[in-house]
This record gives C-alpha cells, sequence and structure tokens, in this order.
C-alpha cells in the first residue's frame, strides 16, 4: 500500500485528542515520537514514508540507528511504545495484518530518580520572584505548580469552572485523559479567585465555566499584540526565564513536581498520600522518591544513635586494643578516646 504515513500519523493524533481524551501536550509528544520514525523511513529510502514501510525489518532498523546515535534506553522505549500504539490503532482499523512490533524486544523499563529536586525554599523563591516584578499570573502558577505538583499541561489549560470554592481545583484533565481533583491550601485558593476577578474576567467580553484563567500576550511584528490561551510550553518558558532570576537556570516544570513530592514524604513519611497528590496509577511509580535523598533515611533509624554513642564510648581504650590484636594496626593509627 501506498498511503502517506503522514496522513493517517495525523488522523491516529486527533482520534488521541478528540475520541481518547488526551491532553494537547500528550497529543504533541506522540506526534513527534512518530515524527522521528517518519524522518528516518525518508531518509532510509528516499521518499516520503509510507504504509508499506511499517515492517519489522524497517522499525528493527531504526531502532539500531537509534542505539547507535547513542540516544537514552527511555528515549527508545518511548518512540517505539508510540509507534506500537500507532499500529495498533491500525490494526484495528483493519488498515495493518497485525502489529509488527509485537514480537520485537522492547528496551528494559528501568525507573531511576530524578536528577534536580528543588528544596522548598528555592520553590519559594519562585513566587516571590514573581510577586517582586509584580507579575499576579505568574503568581499565581507557581503557587499551583508549588502547593499541588500538577504538570505543566494541566495547570496551562486550567478553566474557571475547576476552582471549586476554597476546596481546590475539580475534574482538571491530567496525564492519560483522565480527570482528577487536586486540593490546595485555602490562601492559595482565595488567590486564585482574587486574580480570576481583577485579572481574568476584565479582560474577557464574558467570565463563563469554560473561560480560560492564564493567558499569555505577546506582540507581532505588523499585527501588533496577540492574546492567546497558555499552553504547557509557556509555562515551560516561563520557569527558565524565573529559573534564571533566582539563580537555578536548569529548572524546569517537572522538577517542581518532585520537589512538592519530595516535601510531603518527608513531612507525612506516606507514600501513599504522595501517590495520591501526583496521580500516579501504580505505587511502584511514587517509590522513585524513596531513592532520591539516601540521607533521609537515616531518620528510619535516628533511634540508634543515642545507644550506639553510650555502646561506643563505654568500650574507651577497649576498642585500641582490639583492632591492634585482630588487624596488627599501630596505636598511633587511632583517634584519641572521647
Amino acid at each position: 500500500m501506498t498511503r502517506p504515513l503522514v496522513q493517517l500519523v495525523e488522523q491516529f493524533c486527533l482520534y488521541q485528542l478528540k475520541q481518547r481524551g488526551k491532553t494537547e501536550g500528550g497529543v504533541q509528544a506522540y506526534r513527534w515520537n512518530l515524527e522521528q520514525f517518519l524522518v528516518f523511513a525518508q531518509a532510509r529510502f528516499g521518499r516520503t514514508a509510507r504504509l508499506s514501510d511499517l515492517s519489522k525489518a524497517v522499525i528493527q532498523e531504526w531502532m539500531d540507528e537509534m542505539a547507535a546515535r547513542e540516544l537514552t534506553v527511555a528515549t527508545m522505549r518511548i518512540r517505539q511504545s508510540t509507534l506500537s500504539s500507532f499500529c495498533n490503532w491500525m490494526v484495528k482499523r483493519e488498515a495493518l495484518p497485525a502489529n509488527p512490533i509485537a514480537g520485537m524486544d522492547r528496551p528494559p523499563h528501568r525507573i531511576e530518580p530524578p536528577k534536580q529536586v528543588p528544596s522548598p525554599g528555592l520553590m519559594d523563591a519562585l513566587i516571590e520572584a514573581a510577586r517582586k516584578r509584580q507579575r499576579p499570573r505568574d503568581v499565581a502558577i507557581f503557587l499551583i505548580l508549588r502547593y499541588s505538583g500538577m504538570r505543566r499541561e494541566s495547570v496551562a489549560t486550567l478553566l474557571a469552572r475547576h476552582l471549586d470554592g476554597l476546596w481546590g481545583l475539580r475534574r482538571v484533565r491530567v496525564k492519560g485523559g483522565r480527570t482528577r481533583d487536586i486540593p490546595l491550601p485555602e490562601p492559595v485558593m482565595r488567590y486564585l479567585h482574587a486574580y480570576v476577578e481583577q485579572f481574568v474576567a476584565p479582560t474577557v467580553p464574558q467570565l463563563a465555566p469554560e473561560t480560560p484563567i492564564f493567558w499569555s500576550v505577546w506582540g507581532r511584528r505588523f499585527l501588533g499584540k496577540h492574546r492567546a490561551p497558555m499552553t504547557g510550553k509557556n509555562i515551560w518558558r516561563l520557569c527558565k526565564l524565573y529559573g534564571r532570576l533566582i539563580g537555578y537556570p536548569m529548572l524546569k516544570p517537572h522538577d517542581l513536581r518532585h520537589g512538592v513530592a519530595m516535601e510531603v514524604l518527608e513531612q507525612r513519611h506516606d507514600l501513599e498520600q504522595v501517590r495520591a497528590l501526583l496521580g500516579h496509577a501504580r505505587i511502584d511509580t511514587t517509590q522513585i522518591y524513596t531513592m532520591i535523598r539516601p540521607a533521609q533515611l537515616k531518620q528510619a533509624v535516628s533511634f540508634y544513635e543515642a545507644p550506639a554513642r553510650q555502646m561506643l564510648e563505654s568500650l574507651g581504650s577497649d576498642r585500641k586494643t582490639m583492632f591492634e590484636e585482630h588487624f596488627n594496626v599501630p596505636r598511633t593509627r587511632f583517634l584519641k578516646s572521647q
């Protein structure tokens, strides 16, 4: 079959967005991963990628090419998984007889702790920086990220109807097309309501339940200012901007999610509470936060500190004799007894 794959990719993305309820950010990730295969197939065959290119041999060549470029195992796994979902979708529509990836080796799924976990003080500094710049919208965004651990796409797409009194956010669309209720501190909710009333309502013809609460304004050459609802990419850029202002230029929105998770875990010592707050479907996803700061695990055995100190002090000089007898180490190698 010679049907161009690019058309099917767009149909697949539209299906994920409209019928499966995936977020805009999630669909963009699908499109990006599939476009990487289209680019590979075009370079491989010297023409636009076709449906017939979805064979086990070609896909394996793609995997080998990514490995040769030393892409991470996680990246290769995600791209292969996205292509597999695309193939399954076409099998259901009888465009393919079978999924060619079904019998292929899958890159292993390795759960690794995040490399950057901002401290509570650093997260507070973001809000303070936005306050000093007199940017109510930015303050509102960072308050939500700081106290909920939400993903950037979910924050960017918040609507007026999601604000539920002083409780928090209701029926927010999150990763996977699902909806969740997300609690927020009462002072944060008061600020959000005041922000919507004072800064959003005056800029729209009529404040309705479906009105976005976060907007982006930028200038266009010869066209003047343009105003549109924010996207996840806008929030990413916002974090980079404020990250530079507070001396943390590598900051990303997802780092704040990790920071909230670690703070809740250290304060509550309950992994299930962290899982519920972040909306993880599986507890093993949340368990990565127990691997981030091994020093924190010392709290679990802190009750041993006093007995251990007392025992070692009671040994006195006997411990020197013990080491000398067993290891034949000169007395001068030891520190003075406490």
